[in-house]
């Protein structure tokens, strides 16, 4: 038999597992002495984060951190006081079977709290936390790309796949001493912490990924007379190494917050003016290389029975970056009268979902963005105004497709505020979007053809030609297949200059 086959392995990148694990978080705390008794709860917060994850075999381990603050006042006074307590959980999930190049994507966030006093000196705090996690590795497909020899006609379609990936994490971590100015009161505790990370700057070097950014750490902090914020920004460099990258890949760097920590240390004078920062961030670098395949989708010999199997396979393409960024204006009522001042307001989205429009050619972004405003009230105590409001946005993207994913991050990069009358304040959160989107396309690709050589394809005739009336949009391929021929030879025959009939009509059939 004189037959040759060309084979090509296609990576796949398959989803291996994705779910979601619940973590409960729970805190029975007494006062310590130096604590006043508990007059007002204000609010209370949870806020998780991952510090690390591995995969060993078919097993995905991470580490969830619970940050949790409980703000509250005292009957005779109307200083806020900060109530801070770290938990730390190590999970572990069963994937099923063991990813090859894993791609790890891990996110926590609250769903909901309860928080209630039991007496003056104690409180009790329950709180559910959602873990997600997805998990996707890469397999490989044969598929034949090339056949030669037994008179085999092949139906050939052109693909431009994701070929190569290399993806490495990089935890990089940021300590700083930042002075209080001048004009700035003592810090008493730390109430809350906001980090905002800008998109870092990338480089390559003799193989390397270079990464340099910027976080504006921003700190709401109590002291003698009420509330102030302090807001410094923290530069970070680092190089990541990754084994085979060079000028051909394309990359991509995405930076997210691990934790920050914030703590006041106290001068000489007792007075705490100095703010110990440490910063943790993780940078997630991929590089993926594309490169052009020819598959074949359907075989048929002219001579020769034929046999073949196929399989429909997704091809993934290099993912297109998404950044964008929008605006949301809202209106909040305080309850509980004439508001004095503001000490800070902030906005955290929560419950987003993604869905792929691609008649619009757009991504529809929706989800709730929950509103914080700290004020001082015509009390003099400090009291927190808490709104939710829907939003919906869309994403303009000329290249969706029905098959394309999207994989999208929320941030609030600022929230300002305006007290419009005594009791209204204004609102407006700047949002940005990341993430990327997952081009891929389905294709009916041949893994496997035989020919039995020992017996020849019979004819009903003998004959040269054959004439077939062909209807309109009916592929040349089709018509070859059927009648044993090629399509060169329909196509040469009837002076065709595309393989689709346009107008319906007469046929001469070559039998070759």
């Amino acid at each position: 038999m004189d037959l040759k086959i060309n084979r090509e392995m296609i990576a796949v990148n398959e989803c291996i597992f994705n779910g979601v694990q619940e973590q409960s978080v729970e805190l029975d705390y007494i006062l310590p002495d130096y604590y006043p008794d508990i007059f007002k709860l204000v609010k209370c917060c949870v806020t998780p984060s991952i510090l690390s994850s591995s995969i060993n075999g078919d097993t995905i381990s991470y580490e969830l951190a619970a940050d949790i603050k409980i703000l509250y006042c005292s009957e005779k006074s109307s200083v806020l006081q900060c109530i801070s307590q770290k938990q730390r959980y190590t999970k572990t999930v069963q994937l099923g079977e063991s990813p090859d190049k894993p791609d790890i994507n891990i996110s926590a966030k609250t769903d909901h709290i309860n928080c209630r006093v039991v007496n003056q000196r104690r409180i009790e705090m329950q709180c559910a936390v959602s873990v997600k996690i997805k998990v996707c590795g890469e397999n490989t497909q044969e598929v034949i790309c090339d056949i030669f020899g037994m008179n085999a006609q092949m139906k050939k379609i052109p693909v431009e796949y994701a070929a190569k990936k290399i993806s490495v994490q990089k935890c990089v971590t940021v300590n700083e001493d930042i002075e209080l100015n001048s004009s700035n009161p003592p810090v008493l505790s730390i109430i809350r912490c906001e980090t905002i990370l800008g998109n870092p700057d990338q480089k390559l070097v003799s193989g390397k990924l270079v990464a340099k950014g910027e976080a504006s750490v921003r700190v709401l902090y109590s002291c003698e007379n009420g509330m102030e914020t302090m807001q410094f920004a923290l530069p970070y460099s680092q190089i990541v190494d990754m084994d085979g990258l060079d000028d051909s890949y394309i990359c991509n760097i995405k930076a997210s917050v691990i934790s920050c920590d914030v703590t006041a240390s106290a001068n000489n004078d007792g007075d705490a003016r100095t703010l110990k920062c440490e910063l943790k961030i993780n940078l997630c670098c991929t590089a993926m290389k594309s490169m052009p395949a020819m598959l074949v989708s359907d075989v048929y010999s002219t001579v020769y029975p034929c046999e073949f199997a196929s399989s429909k396979l997704k091809i993934e393409q290099i993912p297109e970056s998404i950044n964008e960024s929008f605006r949301n204006s809202f209106q909040v009522n305080c309850d509980e009268g004439t508001v004095e001042s503001v000490y800070d307001s902030w906005c955290t989205p929560k419950n987003i979902n993604t869905q792929i429009n691609a008649e619009e050619k757009c991504i529809v972004i929706s989800g709730m963005l929950s509103y914080c405003v700290m004020v001082k009230n015509e009390s003099g105590r400090p009291s927190v105004i808490e709104k939710d409001e829907a939003f919906e946005q869309k994403i303009p993207l000329e290249s969706v497709t029905p098959e394309s994913t999207a994989e999208i991050f929320v941030e609030i990069t600022g929230c300002s505020y305006t007290i419009t009358s005594e009791n209204n304040i204004a609102l407006k959160a700047e949002i940005r979007v990341t993430g990327s989107l997952y081009k891929s396309s389905l294709c009916q690709a041949v893994t496997d053809v035989q020919f039995d050589d020992s017996a020849k394809k019979s004819r009903d005739g003998d004959y040269a030609l054959k004439l077939y009336f062909c209807s309109e949009n009916e592929d040349v391929w089709d018509i070859a297949k059927r009648y044993s021929t090629s399509v060169s030879a329909i196509m040469e025959e009837n002076d065709l200059e595309k393989e689709q009939i346009t107008d319906s009509g007469m046929l001469l059939i070559p039998i070759v």
